[in-house]
């Protein structure tokens, strides 16, 4: 159900209104005589249309429109200013102030009929618009697999995070994670069964990680993570939870149940630093290390004394 707000300090003039829009298909309207009740309520229920009243006793069409543009949500609703008024400066100041059409006084039926239509099919093509631009944004971010982020968003945290840190001088570690015998699983069981390993996988990571971390596939078996405000010895107890997380997981196969285990490297960013590569490739060493170590295991590296702890 589409929602109207009507705007009017007189009630019967609300009301009248208010019944024009009963032959709106699929339409709710709700009348205000009070602007500062209105602009609360359209913050917490975001109309799909406002019908505004230019002359009111508190405050005018522009000042109105000048709160409303500001709270978020708000700023592409169509509104419809309706005013007696005859100075055009009054219309231009509410045009400059975000309105979008106008009606005069007094109302014709029709007119008003027709207007808040346009209006209403505005903010129906508004709303596809964002739903499209937010399809579009998920397939260009996000890993078709797993649904992690790919390697290019990851890399756009990454230096975001990167900045942050430095800026604010907080701690931030960086965690490169890779399936074991990965290749031996693909061969022994099939792509469809490597698959589900790396979706239970990342459902694992997801699961563990904080809102403020960020998980992502960097390509075949090889993730990382982004562990903001955390440091290295921190992030060593995550990753030693995730160990043993993934250590106890299964995945049913055609045949049996499999069990995989990860290699993990680990490095935290140190001050002054800002080039992505460089903290990767350290992470990278560090899971190197991990692997030639034996595996299911995290190896720190440690880049202030250039030194790699390893944890079994």
């Amino acid at each position: 159900m589409r929602k109207i707000a009507i705007i009017d300090d007189v009630l019967p003039n609300a009301l009248l209104l208010k019944g024009y829009t009963r032959r709106l298909e699929d339409v709710e309207a709700f009348t205000f005589t009070d602007p500062v009740e209105a602009l609360s309520w359209c913050a917490e229920h975001i109309p799909d249309l406002v019908m505004l009243d230019y002359l009111m006793p508190e405050m005018d069409g522009t000042e109105f429109l000048q709160h409303f543009r500001k709270i978020e949500g708000l700023i592409d609703i169509p509104v419809v200013v309706i005013t007696a008024a005859e100075q055009k400066e009054a219309l231009y100041s509410a045009l400059e102030a975000g309105a979008n059409d106008f009606l005069r006084k007094p109302v014709d039926d029709l007119e008003l009929i027709a207007r808040a239509n346009n209006m209403l099919q505005l903010r129906a093509r508004q709303l596809e618009l964002a739903e499209a631009n937010e399809r579009l944004l998920v397939l260009a971010t996000t890993d078709s697999l797993t649904g992690l982020a790919n390697r290019r968003h990851f890399l756009d945290k990454l230096r975001e995070e990167i900045a942050r840190c430095q800026r604010y001088g907080r701690p931030f570690s960086v965690a490169m994670v890779d399936a074991d015998h990965f290749k031996s699983v693909n061969d022994t069981y099939g792509h469809e069964v490597g698959d589900r390993v790396l979706k239970r996988l990342s459902n694992l990571m997801s699961g563990e990680v904080r809102d403020v971390d960020c998980v992502g596939r960097l390509g075949g078996e090889e993730f990382a993570i982004l562990l903001p405000e955390t440091e290295v010895t921190g992030a060593k107890i995550f990753c030693e939870r995730l160990l043993t997380a993934i250590r106890e997981t299964e995945v049913d196969t055609d045949e049996d149940v499999l069990r995989f285990t990860v290699s993990m490297g680990l490095t935290e960013v140190c001050k002054g630093e800002e080039k992505t590569d460089v903290i990767l490739n350290r992470a990278d060493e560090a899971l190197y290390e991990a692997k030639e170590g034996g595996r299911d295991r995290v190896v720190i590296h440690e880049q202030s004394s250039d030194k790699i702890e390893n944890i079994a």
